[in-house]
């Protein structure tokens, strides 16, 4: 079953992100540094000090993937 996770009105990216990996604020900062860094799913879990349940792993291969199909918009 998927589940749907809408971004409120007027939220940040990294709110909705981090309430779609249940994360503090904090937490999400770490992770998608290490994430944007290029670390892997599984580095960046531990660099963030983090553990995701298996299915918000998906949730965050899908936003690493984003960030990494972003920056090599940027570099273009």
């Amino acid at each position: 079953q998927e589940r749907s996770i809408d971004q409120k009105q007027n939220e940040s990216l990294s709110d909705y992100i981090a309430r779609g990996l249940n994360l503090s604020d904090g937490e999400t900062v770490r992770l998608l540094e290490a994430l944007d860094s290029g670390m892997t799913i599984e580095e960046a879990q531990k660099e963030a000090g983090v553990t995701l349940s298996p299915e918000h792993q998906g949730l965050a291969l899908t936003i690493a993937r984003a960030i990494g199909t972003a920056l090599g918009k940027l570099s273009s």
